[in-house]
């Protein structure tokens, strides 16, 4: 009777307590048997001595279920795949992880177990349900502990350690580490609610390496897609991050907040970092939604001023359409951003930097000196349409431009034959006046 009492308790994971030869027996059994429920139940019960019993018996198991894959590849990281197990241990991966995790003795053994490759699922989500289940009783900072480990391994937005990494973070409360491919991972993984991860990490959207990669899918029209959603929400109800107010009452702690005029500087930070277009865009969009008003635009005058010369054309022209809005502004900011416009490759910012000269020069015909470089360097432009305006202007303005002669005549040999002799003959004819 007591033998069909001990064979029935193996069978269903009831803990025989006080035997740790018993305890590793039932455990075994559940995970050859592939049981993730039935091991995480059992592994809750676990005496110390019995996870002490299991953790050291493990990793032996762990290599004869590798050795009984392919016994010739012994237990190196170049063990084949079988044809339709999800993982490079016969499919027993997430039931070795729930295992490790519930009795391994230290958060860095812990995390070493859980991050072997033979354990990755390569199809098929992957749930971390019960590995979070079983970390969750063991202490907060053993928790914490392995969650900032794990995270720190992801390498890639779609690493396979992101879930479990994600998961954990989340259920134990730990701060994220500051890692970018975290936060690409992160952000690969879509947004999700609540989640306790969204007040320190949104911020880092807008520093870590590979965000903008994971981002520029992301559309406003017909609808905005989910990132951008998130941001469209946070904004109409006049939130921050946290779900408080944009703006707490003094002496309330900012962790974890972002407003719309954080967003902004975020937003322009981001762009004066630099990059590809395409790594940008998703925060060009960001800027659009936001909408600054003329009064936000203005105190943030100078940065935007600061993208013209050379930021990417979409970033450059939303950085126009501000400058533009937010005067006035003086002299030397005007002839600064026309003269990063003229130099610019792209024909229609050239352009409206030209059609912005020209209606200087025409209300302030005594400002034509501090823009005749502007126009010189229109004059070496690779379109022949803004040489041929450049040219124009020039003809047509030469006596505001004519205590500018040099600076104008210098550049002529930029232009063509033909252009270049116009403009000289109209410089020549007010000198000779």
């Amino acid at each position: 009777m007591s033998e069909a009492i001990f064979t029935l308790r193996r069978m269903t994971g009831e803990p025989k307590v006080g035997d740790p030869e018993a305890a590793w027996c039932a455990v075994r059994e559940l995970i050859e048997a592939r049981r993730p429920g039935g091991l995480a139940r059992r592994a809750l019960s676990l005496t110390d001595a019995e996870r002490a019993e299991i953790a050291r018996r493990l990793p032996e198991f762990r290599k004869q279920a590798r050795a009984s894959l392919r016994p010739d590849f012994g237990d190196d990281d170049d063990l084949p795949w079988s044809g339709w197990e999800r993982d490079r241990i016969g499919g027993l991966g997430e039931v070795l992880q729930i295992a490790g995790a519930a009795t391994l003795p230290s958060p860095a053994a812990v995390t070493a177990w859980l991050g072997r490759r033979e354990f990755t699922a390569r199809w098929g989500a992957y749930d971390p349900a019960h590995v979070v289940r079983v970390l969750a009783a063991r202490p907060v900072a053993f928790q914490a502990d392995v969650a900032t480990r794990l995270a720190v391994k992801i390498r890639t937005a779609d690493d396979r350690l992101a879930p479990l990494a994600l998961a954990l973070l989340r259920a134990c409360g730990a701060p994220p580490p500051e890692h970018d491919p975290l936060v690409a991972a992160w952000l690969a993984a879509g947004p999700v609610s609540p989640d306790p991860l969204l007040g320190p990490m949104l911020p880092r959207i807008f520093e870590a390496e590979g965000a903008g990669r994971e981002l520029r899918d992301e559309r406003c029209e017909p609808a905005p897609t989910p990132w951008l959603a998130l941001f469209q929400r946070l904004l109409a109800a006049g939130v921050a991050v946290g779900g408080g107010p944009a703006v707490p009452p003094a002496g309330a702690p900012r962790r974890g907040r972002v407003s719309r005029g954080e967003l902004l500087d975020h937003c322009l930070r981001r762009f004066l970092r630099g990059g590809e277009a395409p790594d940008l865009r998703f925060f060009v969009r960001l800027h659009d939604m936001i909408d600054p008003s003329p009064e936000e635009s203005a105190a943030r005058r100078r940065d935007y001023l600061r993208l013209l010369p050379a930021a990417p054309g979409t970033v450059a022209a939303l950085a126009l359409a501000q400058v533009r809005r937010c005067g006035p502004y003086d002299d030397g900011e005007a002839a600064e951003a026309i003269e990063a416009l003229t130099f610019r490759a792209e024909t229609e910012l050239a352009r409206t930097g030209l059609r912005w000269l020209e209606d200087e020069v025409r209300h302030t015909p005594g400002q034509a000196p501090d823009l005749a470089p502007a126009l010189a360097t229109a004059f070496g432009h690779a379109s022949y349409a803004i040489q041929g305006r450049a040219a124009q202007i020039a003809i047509k303005q030469a006596t505001a431009f004519a205590p500018a002669a040099e600076v104008l005549c210098a550049a002529v040999p930029m232009l063509p034959a033909a252009l270049g002799a116009r403009v000289t003959a109209a410089f020549s004819s007010r000198t000779a006046a």
